[in-house]
């Protein structure tokens, strides 16, 4: 989803900063790299030292910035008794800490510079719905959710926008995890599992240009009035 964020993005005319945990020079170079606006760095969002540097380094590599998506997430699972702390700790790092800490030194950066912007979280349906043997992983896409309410209420006053999109089963290596997870110890196999997962008024999993069409809608000056929202990407799935 993040890599079809970026191309998007930069079809449409952004410049970009492309972070992760591995820096995607690839990625980058097929898109014209830096003559193009085209950057990648890395970042591990489990540290914070990482994330002020990654934030520090756009900032420096874009002249400003006026626009974040946080496409950010791990899933780890096991059942609810075996859910101990770690695997708590592991997936709010990556999935709550690191893109909120993210987003408050970019908007830190935007109000010192007068400038207005967006950041739009990626959340789950999982935080509205919940999934069994995904705990942790459904509790820290739902605090995704409610931070970025409470965000878009205080950076309000600055111009800042702030949403989130809660994508359903999009056809990603995570989503391949999540099958080959259930299919241990069953007598169906990930690829049987995969399938299931597919959406069922769609006919098909959700494609992650799907996701990257409603990411760079909500990063636009267009949507001033739709503010604090987790939209569904989900094909229908969830009931609000």
């Amino acid at each position: 989803m993040g890599q079809a964020t970026v191309d998007l993005l930069v079809r449409e005319g952004a410049r970009v900063v492309a972070a992760d945990v591995v820096e995607q020079t690839a990625l980058a170079d097929r898109l014209g790299g830096a003559e193009r606006g085209v950057h990648a760095i890395a970042v591990d969002l489990r540290d914070e030292t990482s994330v002020r540097d990654a934030a520090a380094r756009s900032v420096e590599l874009l002249g400003g910035i006026d626009g974040l998506a946080n496409v950010a997430g791990i899933v780890k699972m096991a059942p609810a008794l075996d859910h101990e702390r770690p695997l708590w700790e592991d997936q709010f790092a990556v999935n709550v800490f690191g893109p909120f800490d993210l987003a408050r030194l970019v908007v830190r950066h935007m109000i010192e510079q007068g400038v207005a912007g967006a950041v739009v979280n990626v959340a789950s349906e999982a935080g509205k719905q919940g999934h069994p043997g995904m705990i942790a992983y459904n509790a820290s896409k739902a605090a995704v959710i409610n931070w970025t309410r409470v965000a878009a209420a205080e950076w309000a006053p600055h111009g800042i926008n702030v949403n989130c999109v809660c994508p359903g089963g999009v056809a990603t290596a995570m989503l391949h995890q999540v099958a080959d997870n259930h299919a241990r110890g069953s007598e169906t196999d990930a690829a049987s599992f995969f399938e299931i997962m597919s959406n069922e008024q769609l006919g098909r999993h959700i494609d992650p240009t799907e996701v990257a069409s409603v990411i760079s809608f909500l990063l636009t000056d267009r949507v001033q009035a739709v503010r604090g929202q987790s939209v569904n990407v989900d094909g229908g799935g969830s009931p609000y």
